[in-house]
C-alpha cells in the first residue's frame, strides 16, 4: 500500500504503467482535464489550495506548494486520453506545452484562496507542535494541523515552562551577553532582538501597530552584528528567509523572492533613495504589491516577512527624511569591538545547530511580550541613534530640536517672521558644519517645517509670513 503523498503522485503521474488501464474522459476540453486533474491530487494529498501563485498541499507539519514539474507530469496523464466527438467518432487528447499550461491556468482557478495564508492563526509552528499565543500573549502548545495554515517548521522544539531566558555558558548567552556589555541598555537590545525573533517566526512584522524594519549598526568590525544576523537567520528553516536589499525591492524579479517568507535578512542596507521608496515602505507594512518570477505570470501578495538589514554606515538622505520613513525604521547600535579570547568562530549558526530548543524559548519569550506590548521595545540608544541619524540627515530637523521651542497657538507672542527663522537657521547650519549647497530654500524650509512639527503652524497676515507658535531659542519673535 502507498502511504507516502509523494508515493501516491508517483502512482498517478504513471497510471498505465501500474494499472494498465486507458485514460477515458468526456470530451477533451481543457476546464475537464482541470477537473480530472483536481480530483486526481486531491485523492493523493487531502485538500489541495491555490495562492500566490503556486498550488499547495499540507504534508506533515505545514504546507509545501506542489514543485510544477510534478503537477505538469500529472497533467500528462491524460495525453492521448480516449473521448467520442460530438459527430460520434473517436478522438485523443493531444497535449502540447500551451494546453498544460491552460489546464494548470484553470486548475488554479477552481481552487483559487487568496487570502488563504492571511487568515492564519497567530503562532509559531515548530518541530514539537503548533504554539499558539492566547491572550496578553500567554503561549500554548497544540498538535499540528493544516487549519494553522502554517508554510514553515522550525527546527525548535518547545514545551510549556521552557526556560525564557538563556541558559548561563550556553552560545546564546555568551553571544548576546559579549555584543552588549557595558552599554547602559544592554537587557533592553537583548529584550528587543528577541522580540525580533518571534516576529519573524510567528509572522507578525506587518501585523504590528508600528511595523519596523531592524537596522543593526556597527560602525566597527567584529562587533557581532553579523553573528546575530546569523543567529536570528538559523532561527528559521532555509525556506522562510530570503536575502532582498531595500535596493532591489524595486525590480519585480526580486520583491517575488519575499513571497512566503518569514525573515528577509541582508547584510546591507543600500541607499536613501531605496529606503525612501513607496515600494519599500508598502513592503515593511504588508500592504499589496506585484511581483514575477521570469517566465512566469505576474502575482500579487502581502509580505509578512521581518526585515533585518546589518550596515556599517546609515546612508544620508539629501533633503531629509520624511515621517513615513521615520516611523518603519529603528536602529541597534553595537558599540563593543569584541576581544579575540571571547570570540567563537560563526557563533551565531552554531547555536542554531546546536541550540535550537534554547533558541526557539528564547524567541518564543520575545513573541509573547511582542504581542502583549504591541511593539518592539525601544531602547534609549536607538532612540539616540535614531535621532542622530535624523538630524544628519536633515538640517531642518536638527534645527528644530535645538534652536526652537513650540508654544500654544494661543499664545499671541509665539510667532516668527518665516524669512527671520529661515535667516537664523541657514547662519546655524553653517556655522554646524552643514554644506550651504544642501540646505533648501527658504519654500522647502516652510515645507520641512508644516511638515515636521507639531503645534507650529504657518500663516499669511496683512504683515507677512509667520509661524504661529514658534520661539526661537533665546530671541525675541517677530
Amino acid at each position: 500500500m502507498l502511504t507516502d503523498p509523494l508515493d501516491r503522485l508517483a502512482t498517478l503521474n504513471q497510471p498505465n504503467a501500474h494499472t494498465n488501464r486507458i485514460v477515458v474522459v468526456n470530451i477533451g476540453s481543457d476546464i475537464e482535464i482541470a477537473r480530472r486533474v483536481r480530483g486526481d491530487l486531491e485523492r493523493a494529498f487531502g485538500d489541495i489550495i491555490h495562492t500566490e501563485g503556486a498550488f499547495w498541499r499540507y504534508e506533515r507539519t505545514c504546507w509545501h506548494p506542489i514543485p510544477e514539474p510534478e503537477l505538469r507530469r500529472v497533467v500528462h496523464v491524460y495525453d492521448g486520453a480516449e473521448f467520442m466527438t460530438p459527430a460520434g467518432e473517436p478522438s485523443n487528447v493531444k497535449l502540447s506545452k500551451f494546453r498544460v499550461d491552460s489546464v494548470l491556468h484553470e486548475m488554479a482557478a477552481m481552487m483559487a484562496e487568496e487570502d488563504f495564508f492571511a487568515r492564519a492563526p497567530i503562532g509559531i509552528n515548530c518541530a514539537s507542535g503548533f504554539i499558539r499565543f492566547m491572550g496578553e500573549g500567554l503561549p500554548v502548545l497544540e498538535p499540528h494541523h493544516q487549519d494553522h495554515r502554517s508554510r514553515h517548521t522550525l527546527p525548535g522544539q518547545w514545551l510549556p515552562g521552557a526556560e525564557a531566558h538563556p541558559t548561563a555558558g550556553s552560545l546564546l548567552a555568551r553571544l548576546l551577553d559579549g555584543v552588549f556589555k557595558a552599554d547602559d541598555d544592554a537587557a533592553q537590545k537583548v529584550d528587543l532582538l528577541a522580540e525580533v525573533a518571534g516576529s519573524a517566526a510567528l509572522g507578525y512584522a506587518t501585523k504590528l501597530r508600528q511595523p519596523r524594519a531592524i537596522i543593526l549598526k556597527g560602525e566597527t568590525a567584529e562587533n557581532g552584528k553579523s553573528q546575530i544576523l546569523d543567529l536570528i537567520r538559523s532561527l528559521l528553516p532555509a525556506n522562510a528567509i530570503s536575502s532582498v536589499t531595500a535596493g532591489r525591492m524595486g525590480d519585480e524579479r526580486h520583491i517575488v523572492g519575499l513571497v512566503g517568507k518569514l525573515l528577509n535578512a541582508a547584510d546591507e542596507l543600500s541607499s536613501s533613495t531605496a529606503i525612501a521608496s513607496d515600494t519599500f515602505k508598502a513592503i515593511i507594512t504588508g500592504e499589496p504589491v506585484q511581483g514575477r518570477d521570469v517566465y512566469k505570470s505576474r502575482i500579487e501578495f502581502r509580505p509578512v516577512a521581518q526585515h533585518l538589514f546589518a550596515t556599517n554606515t546609515l546612508p544620508v538622505f539629501q533633503g531629509g527624511m520624511d515621517r513615513g520613513v521615520q516611523r518603519r525604521l529603528q536602529v541597534v547600535s553595537f558599540n563593543r569591538v569584541i576581544p579575540t579570547e571571547e570570540r567563537i568562530e560563526a557563533i551565531g549558526r552554531r547555536i542554531g545547530e546546536e541550540e535550537p530548543d534554547l533558541l526557539l524559548a528564547w524567541a518564543v519569550a520575545g513573541a509573547a511580550r511582542l504581542i502583549r506590548n504591541k511593539g518592539f521595545t525601544l531602547p534609549q540608544s536607538s532612540r539616540t541613534a535614531m535621532n542622530d541619524w535624523l538630524f544628519g540627515a536633515d538640517p531642518v530637523l536638527a534645527w528644530l530640536s535645538e534652536q526652537v521651542e513650540v508654544r500654544p497657538l494661543y499664545n499671541p507672542e509665539a510667532r516668527v517672521a518665516t524669512r527671520h527663522a529661515f535667516e537664523r537657521f541657514r547662519e546655524w547650519a553653517i556655522a554646524e558644519g552643514f554644506s550651504d549647497r544642501t540646505l533648501p530654500s527658504i519654500n522647502g524650509f516652510v515645507q520641512r517645517i508644516t511638515a515636521n512639527t507639531t503645534g507650529v503652524e504657518y500663516r499669511r497676515t496683512g504683515q507677512g509670513r509667520f509661524f504661529f507658535g514658534m520661539v526661537l531659542t533665546g530671541h525675541t519673535g517677530w
